[in-house]
């Protein structure tokens, strides 16, 4: 079951998201370990050192994924440690999400916060809440994200 403590003030569910999953940060932790097991530096260096010229770019780029793993939940920030506008907002006005707020459709903040990549995602998010009552969608409601293609397809 889904859990409210995953549920970010702006409704991204952060629950699935790659971030606090993990999956990419341990993917690229992995692939890690196997270039380094392997010695694979030398063989992009000595068999195909056209094509692998940027292999210090590739492992440079792995180890910043590898750190891609948020430690908490939005709900579990201490106020002063949080500078999103959104929460700021839905502290102030006693909300739990934005789906609170008559505005949300329109919201700067959303759209300033969230950009084109998960502003889609979160709107669907805050109309479901909106539609089914928070306990109920967080037992049964889709959680959307970007890479919905239902989402996808708002986006491109």
């Amino acid at each position: 079951m889904a859990e409210k403590r995953h549920l970010g003030y702006c409704g991204m569910y952060c629950g699935d998201c790659l971030g606090m999953t993990g999956v990419i940060a341990e993917a690229a932790h992995d692939f890690l370990d196997i270039l380094d097991k392997y010695e694979f530096e030398k063989t992009a260096l000595g068999v195909f050192p056209e094509k692998l010229d940027e292999y210090d770019k590739l492992v440079d780029m792995l180890m910043f994924m590898e750190n891609l793993k948020c430690t908490r939940f939005c709900r579990e920030i201490d106020g002063g440690e949080s500078t999103c506008d959104i929460r700021q907002c839905c502290v102030e006005n006693g909300y739990i999400t934005c789906n609170s707020c008559n505005g949300f459709e329109n919201c700067d903040k959303l759209e300033n916060v969230l950009g084109e990549l998960h502003l889609e995602a979160c709107k669907k998010n805050l109309r479901d809440i909106n539609k089914m009552g928070l306990e109920k969608w967080l037992v049964a409601g889709k959680k959307h994200h970007y890479w919905d293609r239902d989402v996808k397809e708002l986006n491109d």
